[in-house]
């Protein structure tokens, strides 16, 4: 009596489940289309939204829960939409494509590394219950168990951004961000009109991260501010939304001793650039030197023009203050010379202060993003040492690399008695085995320092 009682309730659930994902239209197919069969495709979706018929194009669907849907756009930036709000879905071009499994869906991952996997939730579940003391830390353990459906967890980030203190609702913003959830747009439109300035600065930057188009003039008034502190997340922020007004201004900051603008700017100008951008770059690359002419030369590189890797070449090979940095760029393309460098540096020995084993370990993910699986050991040499700045960085490093093999070398930190590090483990472990979560935990640290 008890099983039956037990299958009734699992099929009410199923039920409710279905109904919820059944309101929402499924357009453009001759034929039945359901949300499962869509998701982890490179089809292209046009949501129609409720009450106000707005519609966002040229999405592709990431992830599905209960209660919202986690859509990729063409800009590149992961979005979360409540279900209630959505009216239909279109197919734009009537049929559902293939599914690209490496490209969208997450991991297959082997029997070893799943064991590592389920023990990383464990670890994580006591980091939030252990964890009332230090509510940085909670919060990001509430992050990674939202990601699982836990509503506990996902109930205490959604308070935090309801709380009175503007920093703190901003910081539970950026965590409902990561956990795929929605912003409230009120709290960013406060954020942004706060008088205090890191409110202003983290508002914007999340404003950029979730596509707040509204917050337009808001962010341009930040961009035109002297202090670089708003003006910098501005000039990412309204790249993000695609504001290519802003390029005259920006391409001044490209020439600013300022370095956060600098940064600021050859992020715009990447996301940015058209071909009038390009031939204007390749102009300014004739009368710029030094510092100056490198910034100019990275973003050739990054649009993959072909003048910046050569450029690139040039600057290593003639410039020794930027040959570390430069050969950290141009192995990825397999150069034979940086890579050799890169080798060389490793058998080297060095003081090891912070910089140096930090330069290390990016060393390592160098040579292992061009295909060398030895550069694994490395990763492993410095997390074995008690420098937090050393192992935070590695875990990032990790992340950005993207590859599930690393997660066997997360296993002795997923289970250390240190806290810190533990959940540091536990969280790259996660981020290894979502891809959704890894892209939208990289789009964040872009933005913050997490």
């Amino acid at each position: 009596m008890r099983k039956k009682r037990i299958f009734m309730v699992m099929a009410l659930f199923l039920v409710a489940v279905i109904s919820v994902h059944a309101e929402i239209q499924i357009l453009g197919s001759d034929r039945a289309v359901s949300l499962n069969q869509i998701v982890g495709t490179p089809t292209l979706l046009t949501i129609t939204f409720k009450d106000s018929g707005a519609r966002d194009s040229n999405l592709k669907l990431l992830e599905v829960y209960d209660d919202r849907i986690i859509v990729l756009s063409n800009r590149g930036d992961t979005i979360p939409y409540l279900m209630d709000t959505i009216e239909s879905i279109t197919l734009q071009d009537g049929t559902v494509e293939r599914r690209h499994m490496q490209k969208m869906g997450g991991h297959v991952l082997r029997a070893e590394h799943q064991r590592v996997v389920d023990r990383a939730w464990v670890r994580i579940r006591e980091t939030y219950n252990n964890s009332a003391d230090n509510q940085e830390l909670r919060i990001h353990a509430a992050v990674c168990l939202a990601l699982i459906n836990d509503e506990e967890a996902h109930n205490y980030l959604r308070q935090l951004a309801e709380s009175n203190d503007i920093i703190t609702q901003l910081e539970a913003a950026g965590a409902l961000y990561l956990a795929g959830d929605t912003i409230p747009k009120n709290l960013l439109q406060q954020g942004l009109e706060s008088g205090n300035r890191n409110a202003r600065a983290m508002a914007a930057s999340l404003a950029g991260l979730i596509g707040y188009e509204s917050c337009i003039e808001y962010l341009n008034a930040l961009f035109r501010d002297r202090a670089v502190q708003l003006s910098a997340p501005a000039t990412r922020a309204l790249a993000r939304l695609g504001q290519k007004r802003i390029i005259p201004r920006t391409m001044e900051m490209l020439q600013e001793l300022n370095e956060k603008k600098g940064e600021a700017a050859i992020f715009a100008l990447t996301k940015l650039a058209d071909e009038q951008v390009l031939e204007q770059l390749k102009f300014k690359l004739l009368e710029t030197e030094g510092m100056m002419r490198f910034r100019f030369v990275r973003i050739l590189y990054n649009l993959k023009d072909p003048q910046g890797q050569e450029n690139l070449k040039h600057v290593f090979k003639n410039y020794p203050t930027l040959t570390p940095t430069v050969a950290l760029l141009l192995s990825r393309e397999n150069d034979w010379d940086a890579t050799q460098y890169l080798r060389t540096r490793l058998s080297r020995r060095e003081n090891p202060t912070i910089s140096n084993l930090k330069y290390r370990a990016e060393t390592a993910q160098a040579l292992l993003f061009s295909g060398d699986p030895s550069a694994m050991a490395v990763f492993q040499e410095l997390l074995r040492r008690d420098e937090p700045e050393v192992y935070n960085h590695v875990f990032e490093l990790m992340t950005e690399l993207g590859n599930p093999r690393l997660i066997t070398l997360l296993q002795p930190g997923v289970e250390t008695i240190d806290q810190d590090f533990a959940f540091g483990a536990c969280q790259t472990v996660v981020a290894l085995a979502k891809d959704p979560f890894r892209e939208r935990l990289q789009l964040y640290r872009e933005e913050f320092e997490y």
